[in-house]
């Protein structure tokens, strides 16, 4: 009986020769293992990366200290009427309507001395001269008869236009509503009419955040029955 030849035998099987075999496996394995040292070299770095970064925000944490902000107190000036936006035109505008149109016989004056603090120029000289000066202000026809009046803003009709006037910017806001009037017990049917304000800006101070005042003020009558146009406001 003839010697066995290893290397015929693993051919006639496998098809290869053992030494190419081991030559192919050997290189196979070395793949593996410069992927494995690759993916442990990553995990490793993975975890020193993670450890660092919990301490890190343990020591922010422990050492944070809460800031608060506190913005300064404005100082004198003027704000230009560009800058402010129609929110607050419209907010003083309504405030303004509001202490001159809705009132009871019992808060009536103080109301309109509050509304003087937003008007100038024209607009107090002319409020002064009707509600509460002249030879019958409103004031006192208000008292006198015990009237209450309220007026309902239509918010939702609210214009403010802004425009140049002499060389100066100006706001208009125009404000409609209904105005109810009852004297005692009696009601008297409701009056539709719009206000228009002309506003401005000047130096603000401890009673007008913004400097924004009413420059100019009338009141209309959308009432079709009267065919009123346009006049001085009257309350």
């Amino acid at each position: 009986m003839g010697k066995v030849n290893k290397e015929e035998v693993v051919k006639s099987v496998t098809g290869t020769t053992a030494g190419r075999d081991s030559s192919d496996t050997l290189r196979l394995w070395e793949r593996y293992k410069t992927r494995a040292a690759f993916w442990r070299y990553l995990t490793l770095l993975q975890i020193i990366t993670t450890f660092g970064l919990m301490a890190s925000a343990l020591v922010f944490f422990s050492n944070a200290d809460t800031v608060v902000e506190v913005p300064t107190k404005p100082e004198p000036g003027t704000y230009s009427v560009n800058r402010l936006p129609d929110a607050e035109y419209i907010s003083v505008a309504q405030s303004v309507v509001n202490l001159i149109e809705t009132y009871q016989p019992y808060t009536v004056e103080q109301q309109f001395q509050t509304a003087r603090k937003y008007l100038f120029d024209d607009a107090l000289e002319n409020f002064d001269g009707l509600y509460t000066g002249g030879s019958d202000p409103i004031v006192d026809t208000v008292v006198n008869l015990g009237r209450t009046q309220q007026f309902r803003i239509d918010a939702g009709r609210v214009r403010v236009n802004r425009y140049k006037r002499e060389g100066f910017m100006r706001v208009s806001v125009r404000i409609p509503g209904v105005r109810y009037k009852m004297f005692g017990f009696k009601h008297l049917p409701p009056e539709t009419s719009e206000w228009f304000l002309e506003m401005t800006t000047i130096p603000r101070n401890a009673y007008n955040e913004y400097g924004i005042v009413v420059t100019d003020m009338r009141e209309n009558s959308l009432d079709a029955a009267k065919k009123v146009p346009a006049k001085s406001a009257q309350g």
